[in-house]
């Protein structure tokens, strides 16, 4: 079991895409946790499918089974994000700020990865385990040129300084943990799909190669007790 595979929000178009992935390499047991039920047509002896709402209870149960399935998990992806969703959208000025949509960003962008860290802690460290969440380059001050998008833009900055502060204390408590802020491009699935309209000829990724992408790059990883903000070619991305 010590080359598992967990996928914390497996529902979605890149959780989704590195279940399917890992599936298909056919080396190891893969934890797909997701709101959604199992897709009818993903089906095999390795997946283990486990649902869960996001609340306290639900991760603590989850980690739990977690636990019992992969002790020692080896490659742990948290793919949880949102950029809109209902009234919640993506802000281009002042006026338009409203204190429950970026409440709710907060809530799922910064606060619910830190969670899933918190509750998987017992789990890591007694070996090597690569640990990437994903961020985004509008989460970095230093390359925003644009402005706009308040909300998800501080969110990811404020889940880039939580995770330098689980990397610290994981260099104490779980050094065999790598972690990662990861930047997978523009991924064409629902979050993405309003606005690909401005995009250049050939940045537009598909789950598929988002996934690669990001499977590639952790298994270059190795624990150095640090926080890597990369992106998708494994450039590093200014704080």
């Amino acid at each position: 079991m010590e080359e598992s595979v967990v996928v914390i929000g497996a529902g979605g178009g890149l959780g989704s895409a590195l279940v399917a992935h890992w599936l298909a390499a056919d080396t190891a047991p893969v934890i797909a946790v997701s709101r959604q039920p199992q897709p009818a047509g993903l089906n095999s002896s390795r997946l283990h499918w486990l649902r869960c709402d996001y609340s306290d209870e639900q991760l603590a149960e989850v980690v739990a089974r977690i636990g019992e399935l992969a002790p020692r998990p080896r490659w742990l992806v948290i793919c949880n994000g949102l950029l809109q969703q209902g009234s919640i959208r993506p802000e281009k000025r002042l006026e338009a700020l409203n204190l429950e949509a970026m409440t709710q960003l907060y809530q799922t962008n910064a606060l619910l990865p830190l969670r899933w860290i918190s509750q998987l802690l017992p789990l890591l460290g007694s070996s090597p385990c690569t640990l990437a969440v994903l961020s985004a380059r509008v989460g970095s001050i230093g390359d925003n040129r644009a402005g706009g998008w308040y909300g998800y833009r501080a969110a990811k900055a404020a889940l880039n300084m939580l995770l330098k502060c689980a990397a610290i204390e994981l260099a104490r408590r779980a050094p065999g943990v790598k972690l990662l802020a990861f930047h997978p491009g523009t991924v064409d699935t629902p979050l993405s799909r309003p606005f690909h309209g401005n995009l250049a000829a050939g940045s537009l990724h598909s789950p598929q190669q988002a996934a690669a992408h990001l499977i590639t790059l952790m298994a270059r990883l190795t624990p150095d007790g640090e926080l890597s903000y990369l992106d998708w070619r494994g450039e590093p991305i200014e704080w």
